[in-house]
């Protein structure tokens, strides 16, 4: 028997932590529903609402709206945050099921009539939106056919006290369950988590060969309790928020969805969508509701910015690795929708290696614009990267176009009628990174060490040229000035000479290498 802390990875402890850190705005003051996306978007910490809405609702939002929130739920820091994902992804994890008793989830039971959607907080997100929508949804699922368990991400708009429709419209494998189960003329059951550990909503966004719930648990990175839903077989987890179970109807596509603010920084159109038949809503007594904070105005504080630029880099090291290239590091800035942008940082970079890896991430549908730079370039800064691309880079050869259009991620603005659009790559390498010489080193502050080896200026000289920081540390002081008198001593005698970059030497000891000082 696994014995469970069903409050590990509840949603709740994670927003508790973020207040530790000081990352949550939280509201004790009555929030109307409507207005809740407004004070989202209003800070870039995280924002809890205890007093949401008529009932006076716990809800959490923009939870993993920066890549700190998203590192912390993985227990590392921003930049380690891919490679974690990575070393969890190598040592898979089970979900081990338990009984409806054991799980928290299930402490509060609505069936039938009871089963009332309109007691959970659907609201309007953006002023253009076609109604009210819970944006956090994790959609659980199994395949009659194939047995096969999967996981998405989905939004919900609500549509009645026990209906709802469900955005199915781009390609995935629970669009092709419920395409099959209409041709069978069945209905589809479903199961929508709402509010779970971060890690889950990661990984519902993952497309990963295996059992889907087990990824979830690979994620955690440790066994995952999971219950089945008490109107159907699915499983869902333990220790979630809140459960709402229902299934796909049998009638398919035929209601309007929409528009809806989405990741693009856009509104996506009405479409059509099939609708959900509700048949119970499962939660804790404490239930903390979930939003999702989706298409605002700042990318950068949009949670898929986050999930998918992560999944986006463990992708393209993948891609290029088997290009043969390693990368030094890697990063997908978030205020780019769905990873368009992609920075590559590359040790001993060679026109070639920088070739290689444009060509392998051009393979990359949502990579878009793609820049190299070298390893003394902390791809993670925006300044640096300006800096790179002020000094480094030169239109006329460092620009890199493929001969053809490539193929766009779903829904791109800039695609063409056949679903293609055009990619650049910026090299910003320079062989001048790898020059000694003094005037392509980049300025940082000294770090003078003082050793107290000399008892003088020349003593420290007579060991081989220096800088002024070098022999500072040599003659053991943290000031400098006393320094400048002895070395402007040496000049007055004759003693004294600079070499090409700058170091000062004996001039005795250089000889043929006198430069006027």
């Amino acid at each position: 028997m696994t014995t469970f802390d069903f409050e590990k990875f509840r949603l709740r402890r994670f927003v508790d932590r973020l207040i530790t850190m000081g990352e949550v705005e939280v509201h004790d003051e009555p929030v109307a529903l409507a207005d809740l996306s407004a004070h989202i978007e209003a800070t870039p910490k995280a924002s809890l609402f205890r007093n949401a809405g008529p009932q006076g609702l716990e809800i959490a939002g923009a939870v993993v709206g920066s890549r700190r929130r998203f590192a912390e739920a993985f227990g590392v820091g921003e930049r380690a945050l891919a490679g974690e994902v990575m070393r969890r992804l190598a040592n898979p994890q089970k979900a081990v099921e338990v009984a409806s008793g054991e799980a928290p989830v299930q402490q509060v039971v609505l069936k039938g009539e009871e089963a009332d959607l309109t007691l959970l907080p659907f609201h309007l997100q953006h002023e253009l939106d076609g109604g009210c929508y819970i944006s956090s949804g994790l959609d659980f699922a199994i395949d009659p056919v194939t047995g096969a368990r999967n996981v998405g991400c989905r939004r919900l708009m609500l549509r009645g006290r026990r209906q709802m429709r469900t955005n199915l419209t781009d390609n995935s494998d629970l669009k092709l369950m419920y395409l099959r189960a209409l041709e069978r003329k069945e209905r589809l059951p479903v199961a929508f988590v709402v509010g779970s550990s971060p890690t889950d909503f990661f990984g519902a966004n993952l497309k990963v060969p295996t059992d889907e719930i087990d990824l979830l648990a690979t994620l955690r990175g440790e066994a995952m309790p999971v219950v089945k839903c008490v109107t159907s077989n699915i499983l869902v987890p333990a220790d979630a928020e809140v459960v709402i179970e229902g299934y796909l109807d049998e009638h398919g596509y035929r209601e309007m969805d929409g528009p809806y603010g989405e990741f693009w920084g856009y509104y996506g159109a009405m479409h059509i969508d099939p609708v959900i038949e509700v048949t119970a809503i499962t939660m804790r007594r404490d239930a903390l509701h979930h939003t999702v904070l989706h298409g605002p105005e700042r990318l950068s504080r949009q949670e898929a910015s986050h999930t998918t630029a992560v999944a986006a880099e463990m992708l393209c090291t993948r891609m290029l690795r088997q290009a043969g290239v390693q990368p030094a590091a890697i990063f997908s800035p978030p205020s780019a929708p769905i990873f368009h942008h992609m920075r590559v940082a590359l040790a001993n970079a060679t026109p070639e290696k920088v070739r290689a890896a444009m060509e392998a991430l051009f393979q990359v549908k949502g990579v878009k614009h793609i820049t190299i730079v070298d390893d003394d370039v902390d791809v993670f800064d925006d300044d640096q990267i300006t800096w790179a691309m002020a000094t480094r880079f030169n239109a006329d050869k460092d620009l890199f176009l493929p001969s053809r259009k490539l193929q766009a991620f779903y829904a791109d603005p800039n695609a063409d009628a056949e679903g293609l659009v055009s990619k650049v790559g910026f090299d910003l390498t320079a062989a001048s990174a790898k020059s000694t010489e003094v005037r392509f080193q980049r300025p940082k502050p000294p770090r003078v060490v003082p050793a107290a080896t000399n008892a003088s200026v020349r003593q420290a000289l007579e060991g081989g040229p220096k800088y002024f920081a070098e022999i500072l540390s040599a003659v053991g002081t943290r000031d400098g000035r006393e320094v400048a008198m002895e070395l402007d001593q040496l000049r007055e005698a004759g003693e004294l000479t600079r070499l090409d970059n700058g170091e000062y030497a004996l001039a005795s000891l250089t000889p043929g290498r006198e430069r006027v000082i």
